[in-house]
């Protein structure tokens, strides 16, 4: 008998000692088993007369522990025979190094006894090792001889008594848990048998899918971490919970995080490898809740963000077969192929939520045709402009129970796609607006014919974003009059009375109005824009500018504006100016185009392609990475779209304006009365 004393205090190895993980705890030994080139390992509950756990055997017949590696192995923490090479003799991976595994049953026994069966020589050979719980310092070695079935080299493990009722580990949940553990060492070696209580741990049977994500770096905080790779498997049945299983190798588990990651309707285990691990495991850091290394947070979080793209494309992979069914009854919102980038992740979006609608939705499935066109088709607008808004649509039109309306929410906010959607939608509109307002003011086709109070004004009074982001509320085509009462009620809440005239005595109107309150801290301080929009085909003047200059002094000489705090920004957009102007507004020390500098009031003059071009610097850089491309059929389209608008709205103009005209006539006859 020999009685071996690790060099290290009791209290230092209790702490090594300890796994907050039963599960894990026993795994250490089967792993062990493993290294010693075991095809057959055992975790056996040992049960008494009642069915309770009593002690826990693990059985391998791998090539056994020599008197030799007991020795020198139970005597020198660190000191394990698997520090000298990489692998087994059968050229499997190792997985541990440290000689640690051996001291984890203190988590769960209050002594441990491995009994083994070695060749030495070519003769078999047999010793008891036995280490208590209350002294992990001291192991007592003992030489056997061998019994009648000792016939085979062969390693047994008995853990007892045991430290409280485990009777849990019988359970489903702590089978597929070390099922997870040992899925991807079994698949990568398919000729190792391992079992559970009993059950074979047997991946293939229950296996939905395998993805592997290729080795690649993540530039962490203060590090690079190398060879990062990343395996998913989808279990048919739950797992026990869905973690990320660390490993240093390939095959190799040494550490778990919970995974955190939405992916509805999923059961799956994440495995990441990576050199990296294999140092945490190295310093015994794996095993500490709430780890704060920033680079382990860093390449934690990627493989997070690998995961939950993996399952948003899952989800939308399951949808298509659904999908298909939609686009055959005739109810699916979309036509044939995305036609760039945004769409294709806005389909992506919409089709995960329809999914989920049809899985949890009776009144849906229940519905005809007609009912899911028009409510597929109101998903689809809260999509493309107002993701958003889906949480509540999930609810109110579709009943869809809260806890999936909360994974769709969390999906779409952990993936950002609701704010991807909605700004690239936001740039492919703008983007589309500009193509068509070139189709309008540089095409002959539409130049010569365009006029002011046409297609141009339908088309800015729905793309105010032209002349600044601080600008949204328009009013076409109106009178100095109306502009008047719009911009009192912004800041006094009453309208105006009277008419407004130009300095010759002319009632003055403008082409398009747009106003907006701009933040500021001064509550009562309003900013307005007023733009004179010429037609394309018209050289500006000096006659042009004069007349901007009268609404600029109309507007500004109103006793509603007088005292106030208020600013002001007037535009003259044309399609050329002549060499008198161009000289106005273009002088030293002065912006391109600024025709009139005033504390109160900035008055420009620009052509309509100084106004594009301006509009597409701001755009330039998104719209490449998007890859938003507008064809020639489109723009024809939106144009003819224009003009539709424009017979609709000049019937409600016409009618405007002869109430307007009535209207001076009835004040013309009671004034020729008085006169009288």
């Amino acid at each position: 008998m020999a009685i071996l004393e690790l060099k290290a205090q009791h209290d230092a190895l209790q702490k090594i000692a300890t796994m907050r993980d039963p599960v894990k705890a026993l795994a250490e030994f089967v792993w062990n088993a493993l290294d010693a080139d075991t095809t057959e390992v055992s975790v056996e509950l040992v049960r008494n007369a009642l069915g309770g756990i009593d002690a826990i055997a693990i059985r391998d017949n791998g090539c056994g522990i020599t008197l030799q590696h007991a020795l020198e192995d139970f005597e020198n923490l660190g000191a394990s025979w698997k520090r000298k090479t990489q692998r087994t003799r059968s050229s499997r991976v190792l997985h541990g190094k440290e000689g640690q595994g051996r001291l984890r049953f203190f988590s769960l026994a209050q002594k441990a006894v491995w009994t083994s069966v070695y060749d030495n020589a070519g003769k078999l050979k047999k010793l008891t090792i036995e280490i208590a719980a209350g002294s992990l310092h001291k192991s007592t070695v003992n030489e056997l001889g061998l019994d009648e079935g000792d016939t085979e080299t062969k390693t047994v493990v008995e853990l007892a008594p045991l430290k409280e009722t485990f009777d849990w580990l019988a359970g489903e949940e702590a089978r597929a848990d070390f099922t997870a553990i040992f899925a991807p060492y079994v698949l990568q070696y398919p000729d190792v048998k391992i079992l559970f209580d009993g059950h074979p741990v047997d991946p293939q049977s229950s296996i939905v899918l395998s993805r592997e994500i290729p080795p690649h770096s993540v530039v962490c905080p203060n590090r690079t971490v190398q060879d990062l790779s990343i395996r998913v498997i989808e279990w048919k049945h739950s797992v026990g919970g869905r973690k990320i299983h660390l490993g240093g190798q390939s095959g190799v588990v040494l550490g778990s995080v919970p995974a955190n990651v939405v992916a509805p309707g999923f059961e799956f285990s994440a495995y990441a490898y990576a050199p990296f691990f294999q140092e945490m495991a190295d310093a015994n850091l794996l095993d500490f809740d709430g780890l704060n290394d920033v680079d382990y947070l860093k390449v934690v979080e990627h493989i997070r963000d690998q995961l939950t793209d993996h399952f948003r494309s899952r989800q939308a992979e399951r949808s298509s077969e659904l999908i298909q069914e939609l686009v055959n009854a005739g109810v699916y919102p979309y036509k044939g192929d995305p036609k760039d980038e945004v769409e294709k992740r806005e389909r992506q979006v919409f089709d995960i939520a329809t999914h989920a609608v049809s899985s949890y939705s009776k009144e849906f499935k229940r519905a005809d045709n007609s009912l899911k066109r028009i409510t597929l088709g109101l998903l689809r607008e809260a999509v493309r402009h107002n993701p958003e808004a889906i949480h509540n649509i999930l609810h109110h039109v579709f009943n869809l129970p809260k806890n999936r309306q909360d994974e769709f929410s969390s999906l779409l906010q952990k993936t950002n796609l609701g704010n991807i959607i909605s700004s690239s939608t936001l740039i492919a509109d703008r983007i589309v607006a500009l193509e068509v307002l070139k189709g309008i003011v540089f095409n002959p086709k539409h130049r010569e014919s365009v006029k002011e109070r046409g297609e141009l004004d339908v088309l800015v009074q729905a793309n105010t974003w032209i002349f600044g982001e601080n600008f949204h509320i328009t009013l076409p085509e109106a009178g100095l009059t109306r502009i008047m009462q719009r911009v009192s009620e912004e800041l006094t809440g009453k309208k105006a009375k009277g008419t407004l005239r130009k300095p010759n005595g002319k009632v003055g109107r403008a082409d398009t109005f747009l106003g907006r309150v701009v933040p500021h801290q001064n509550q009562l301080h309003r900013e307005f824009l007023l733009v004179e929009l010429k037609r394309p085909s018209l050289k500006v003047t000096r006659k042009e500018t004069d007349q901007l200059e009268d609404y600029v002094n109309a507007i500004r000489s109103q006793p509603d504006f007088m005292n106030t705090s208020t600013s002001w920004n007037f535009f003259l957009v044309t399609g050329e100016y002549d060499d008198a102007v161009k000289e106005r507004i273009t002088q030293k020390d002065r912006p391109a185009g600024l025709l009139l500098d005033k504390p109160t009031h900035l008055v420009w003059v620009k052509t309509w392609a100084e106004l594009i071009r301006d509009c597409e610097a701001r755009l330039h850089f998104v719209q490449q990475k998007l890859q938003i491309e507008v064809t020639a059929e489109e723009i024809e389209e939106r144009i003819s779209q224009l003009k539709a608008s424009i017979l609709r709205s000049n019937k409600a103009t016409a009618a405007e304006e002869m109430d307007a005209a009535n209207d001076e006539a009835d004040a013309a006859a009671v004034t020729r009365q008085a006169g009288e």
